[in-house]
């Protein structure tokens, strides 16, 4: 046979094997599971090259040649040397999308949000479990600050009643100072531990030699009227203080809660940088893998061949 018909008859049998070669590999893959896919190594792929080949000769064997006239022109049927990378199926496309979805967010504004209300930058960002987590410990700090608030009302409203009742206070609208002179002195005027001796002593001071002015002095701050008080025991002024105290401390660690809050909100605006470079570490790696490939390519007879590639 001539020399012409001959390279025709090679070109036709190379794409008929690389056409039953192809479909036998997409065959394969699609009907091994992906836990067994995952399971294979090196080794697998150099299988699918044995049987691919064994595939490739026995074409070679049963296939006739075709007749001259029917053959197209060498050059139209002549394939690229060296291997060609197909790209990878798009369900590994599908799985790289969230990454790049997470590592495309502005970091300035994830931070932003976080200080806002720790946990809306991690859910900007696309991390919902961290973003709850913040959620939650926000919540719980102004719990937190609710419940001494309000145990701290409580107490206050306590130790006033317990002063009209058991003291002769008249008032409920009065500073906290008042409050705290109620229960430091046994009665507000007269001899002995009162306020209006605390007084006096003070005005001595201010005024040496002027008891006018001293009286005056007195006058202008002894609390009479319905802003007097005097205690009908220790016991029941003890339990006056005791209550006051309780509630001065409510208030306090309701206070502490606004710096619970900021450090809530610091850690979340750390929380968001660090995932930030995670997630853009993330989208490089995903971009540089492929999961699957498959290799085409001449051998020097003529022939073709095929390789699947498996990245783990």
């Amino acid at each position: 046979m001539p020399s012409g018909s001959s390279s025709r008859s090679v070109s036709i049998k190379t794409v008929v094997s690389l056409a039953l070669a192809l479909a036998a590999a997409s065959g394969a893959l699609a009907s091994t599971p992906a836990s067994a896919r995952a399971n294979q190594g090196p080794l697998a792929d150099l299988d699918r090259v044995v049987s691919l080949s064994a595939v490739e000769a026995a074409t070679d064997s049963t296939t006739p040649a075709p007749p001259a006239e029917a053959a197209p022109a060498p050059s139209a049927v002549a394939p690229a040397p060296g291997p060609s990378a197909i790209a990878p199926p798009a369900d590994t496309a599908k799985k790289e999308t969230p990454a790049r979805a997470r590592g495309s967010v502005n970091p300035r504004k994830a931070l932003l949000l976080s200080l806002l209300l720790p946990g809306a930058g991690e859910l900007y960002s696309g991390h919902k479990g961290r973003a709850t987590g913040f959620f939650v410990s926000e919540g719980a700090v102004w719990a937190n600050f609710a419940a001494w608030e309000i145990a701290g009302h409580l107490r206050r409203d306590n130790y006033i009643e317990q002063a009209r009742l058991n003291a002769g206070v008249g008032t409920t609208s009065e500073s906290d100072d008042y409050w705290r002179l109620v229960g430091a002195y046994v009665r507000s005027s007269g001899s002995g531990d009162t306020y209006e001796d605390a007084l006096r002593r003070d005005a001595r001071n201010e005024f040496p030699s002027d008891p006018a002015a001293q009286d005056a002095w007195v006058a202008e701050r002894l609390p009479t009227g319905n802003r007097a008080w005097n205690w009908t025991s220790a016991s029941t002024q003890e339990s006056y203080l005791l209550t006051r105290r309780n509630s001065k401390r409510a208030f306090t660690r309701a206070k502490f809660s606004f710096a619970l809050a900021i450090l809530n909100r610091l850690a979340s605006a750390i929380d968001t940088q660090v995932l930030h470079r995670g997630d853009v570490k993330a989208d490089q790696s995903a971009i540089e893998r492929h999961d699957v490939q498959i290799l085409t390519g001449m051998t020097a007879d003529g022939g073709g061949r095929v390789l699947l590639r498996q990245t783990f």
